[in-house]
Order: structure tokens, then C-alpha cells, then sequence
């Protein structure tokens, strides 16, 4: 496959677009809970992504509900690119597939924050550029178990970061170019979900907006997890 900065560009593909989505509303952490008779949405976080499922079934479980979640990205970039499809829709594929993992619609449109999905994408769109937004994330997943006291907040704002990084490497080395606007793409949509999701229950506590705001954006915590009545995943 063509690497995302230097394929030629061409029409866009809906219905390969409209597939990434629906691959992207499979919910594997759902599936390896369900497996173990256990409802995710309704444990721990609530959340529907491999944190949470790390919490309730162990940490070997939730790293293979997150890399299934990573694959699936991975898999719309790689296959578009495949079929020969263009640059656009490989990056249409990108995105659908993140946003299906965040609004799915086998799980009404309540799903995780496809954090992993979005790595599974940009590794596929342009593997080179991933390395330096690796190294961020692993820097800050050692140090949240290394240091102590543990820093929490550290890799949440890590993941939500790296995504801005790969862009800002590939327009370091070629320029601006479509991968880049992908990565912030993929950035904003998972700055969105992360605002929006269940964001009445939040406001319905009188905390300060921006307390809250920035908690949910930074950090990938609600007000009720600040306050301890819902799991940190």
C-alpha cells in the first residue's frame, strides 16, 4: 500500500466509507465482556473501550479488547489502500471507523472514545510518523505506573496529544498534506466525545463549567469520577 502522504488523489469511495463505520461500530472490549457474561455498559466506567474492560476482567483481557479496537482502524486504512481506493477515502475510512467506535450503531450511538481505533489508523496512514507520538504515550504509561504517587491524569492527556504529534511530524518532514489534516481530525473528534459524553450528568452536579470542561478534555474524566462515585478507567 502507498504510504497516506504520497498517494495520488482521486474520488472518494462512500460506500467503502459507510463499511469503515460499521466495522468501526463493532465494539470489541463489548464483545470480549459479553463473551464473559458481563455487560460492560453497565460496570465500572461504563465506557466502552479497553481501560474499562481492563478494570473489570484484568489487564490481559483489556489489552486484547484494545488492540481488536486498534486492528479495526487499522483495517479500513489498510484495505482502502488495498483496493487502490484514493487518499481521501482511505482517510474518509480513518475517520469513520473512529467516529463508529464512538457513536455506534449497534450500541445506540454510545460507545468509548477510540483512542485505540485512532492509533490503529494513523500507524496504518503513515507507520513512520507514529514513533514519535509512541514514544509520548509509552513515556507517559510507564510513568503512570513507575512514579509514585501515581500520576492518573498523565495519560489520558498523553492520548489525546499524540494525535496532534504525528501531524505535527509528518507536516515537519513533507509539509501540509492531507495525513495532516487527518491527525487533527482525529483529534477533534476525540476532544468531542470526550466533552460530550453523558455531559448532563456532569452539569447536573453544579460543578463549575470549566472544571468540568477542562477535566473532560484534558484528562478524560467527569465530575463523577473526580468525586469518586464512578471507577477511574
Amino acid at each position: 500500500m502507498q504510504s497516506a502522504t504520497s498517494c495520488r488523489v482521486r474520488r472518494v469511495d462512500l460506500p467503502a466509507v459507510v463499511a469503515a463505520y460499521l466495522i468501526g461500530s463493532v465494539s470489541f472490549p463489548w464483545l470480549v465482556a459479553w463473551w464473559h457474561g458481563i455487560d460492560l455498559r453497565a460496570v465500572g466506567s461504563r465506557k466502552l473501550g479497553g481501560s474499562n474492560l481492563a478494570a473489570v476482567l484484568g489487564v490481559k483481557w483489556g489489552a486484547v479488547g484494545g488492540l481488536l479496537d486498534a486492528a479495526k482502524g487499522a483495517l479500513v486504512v489498510w484495505a482502502a489502500g488495498a483496493f487502490g481506493l484514493s487518499l481521501e477515502t482511505q482517510i474518509l475510512c480513518a475517520l469513520a471507523a473512529v467516529a463508529g467506535q464512538m457513536w455506534p450503531i449497534f450500541h445506540d450511538l454510545d460507545g468509548g472514545r477510540a483512542n485505540a481505533t485512532g492509533w490503529g489508523a494513523i500507524l496504518a496512514l503513515d507507520l513512520f510518523a507514529s514513533a514519535a507520538p509512541a514514544i509520548l504515550l509509552l513515556v507517559a504509561v510507564a510513568a503512570r505506573f513507575l512514579v509514585k504517587p501515581a500520576p492518573t491524569r498523565v495519560v489520558p492527556l498523553a492520548a489525546l496529544l499524540t494525535f496532534l504529534v504525528w501531524s505535527a511530524t509528518i507536516y515537519e518532514v513533507e509539509g501540509m498534506t492531507p495525513a495532516v489534516v487527518a491527525g487533527v481530525l482525529i483529534f477533534l473528534l476525540v476532544l468531542i466525545r470526550r466533552l460530550s459524553a453523558d455531559l448532563g450528568q456532569d452539569l447536573a452536579t453544579s460543578a463549575p463549567l470549566r472544571r468540568v470542561l477542562v477535566n473532560r478534555a484534558l484528562y478524560d474524566r467527569s465530575e463523577l469520577q473526580e468525586r469518586g462515585a464512578v471507577p477511574l478507567t
